[in-house]
């Protein structure tokens, strides 16, 4: 018998079963639970979108998909929890550009971790925080609001607080209007929508969710929001882009797992993401609490989070954040 054919044959052999393995994870995938860590408390915007994915998830992968909430320095607890993982499609994270991109807050904290840490998979929904007064206000648009700064030589706004996302939209709007717009940091919507209603403010920035129901009861009305596209659950009022005003980033939440995740498991999970949220079940879970269904491919999500990556970093250096 020829020993170069029998050389042959057994690498031949080898080269089948081992180039076989990679196929054969990923039809196997999962074969055990999976976890999504999500760097906020349990009850909020992020917490609630990522356990309405994680049901969708759990439903096409035949597998529990648990999520568990980390918590902490900055939401790089949890960022750092999912840079630090397995890379084996078992510990996914859902994140902000906050945990995303941790290095363009270096001003405010150090991160154990950077955004090449990690890979976008899907981007899966929006939050959309936006501009609202009292529906007795004599201000009907945010042309209104800026006349009016103009006129009174200077204007207060309420905001979740500085350098959230409607915070820098104010220095931009200044900045091109000339006009000065205080920034009134209330810490978070339940302290804001309060101040906003008691009149205690003339215009908040307050997340769509909270101010949905004063909407609703005719208490509120909303001038403009801070996303990409309008909402669907209020088509008639324009984004801040519209009216030409720039945003330094889009509060996008989508899904990421550790920078070493093959790129067939990372495609395996942007199909069940794609699927999960062009569910009509899912669409209604977003609508019921007011969040935007947005979602991005692997592609389009790694492009978005580099812009707004460069762009907060961009700012940052502008507003002398950095040393």
């Amino acid at each position: 018998m020829n020993p170069w054919r029998n050389c042959f044959a057994a690498g031949l052999s080898a080269l089948l079963v081992y180039g076989a393995v990679p196929v054969a994870f990923a039809q196997a995938y999962p074969d055990k639970p999976v976890t999504i860590i999500v760097p906020y408390p349990a009850g909020g915007v992020m917490d609630l979108t990522a356990r309405a994915l994680a049901d969708g998830l759990t439903k096409h992968m035949n597998q529990p998909v648990v999520v568990v909430n980390k918590v902490g320095a900055g939401a790089t607890m949890g960022g750092g929890a999912v840079a630090s993982a397995a890379p084996d499609g078992y510990t996914l994270g859902f994140f902000p550009i906050a945990a995303a991109a941790p290095e363009v807050f270096r001003f405010a904290y150090t991160a154990p971790y950077s955004s090449n840490d990690i890979k976008a998979v899907a981007a899966v929904a929006s939050t959309a925080l936006s501009f609202a007064v009292r529906a007795e206000s004599p201000l009907k648009s945010m042309k209104d609001v800026i006349d009016l700064a103009r006129q009174k030589g200077g204007l207060q706004i309420g905001t979740p607080g500085k350098q959230t996302l409607p915070s820098m939209i104010m220095v931009k709007m200044a900045k091109k209007e000339n006009v000065k717009l205080e920034d009134i940091a209330f810490g978070g919507d339940a302290k804001t929508l309060p101040a906003l209603l008691g009149g205690h403010i003339e215009v908040g920035a307050i997340d769509f969710a909270a101010l949905k129901p004063s909407v609703l009861a005719g208490k509120l009305r909303l001038l403009a929001v801070c996303a990409e596209t309008r909402l669907d659950s209020a088509p008639e009022v324009p984004t801040v882009i519209e009216l030409g005003y720039e945003m330094p980033y889009v509060s996008s939440l989508g899904v990421f797992v550790p920078k070493a995740t093959s790129e067939d498991l990372v495609r395996k999970l942007e199909e069940l993401v794609a699927k999960v949220t062009h569910e009509p079940q899912f669409g209604a879970r977003m609508k019921e609490m007011s969040i935007q269904v947005a979602y991005k491919d692997a592609g389009s999500f790694r492009k978005a989070v580099t812009r707004d990556r460069d762009n907060l970093e961009a700012f940052f250096r502008e507003q002398g954040m950095y040393k």
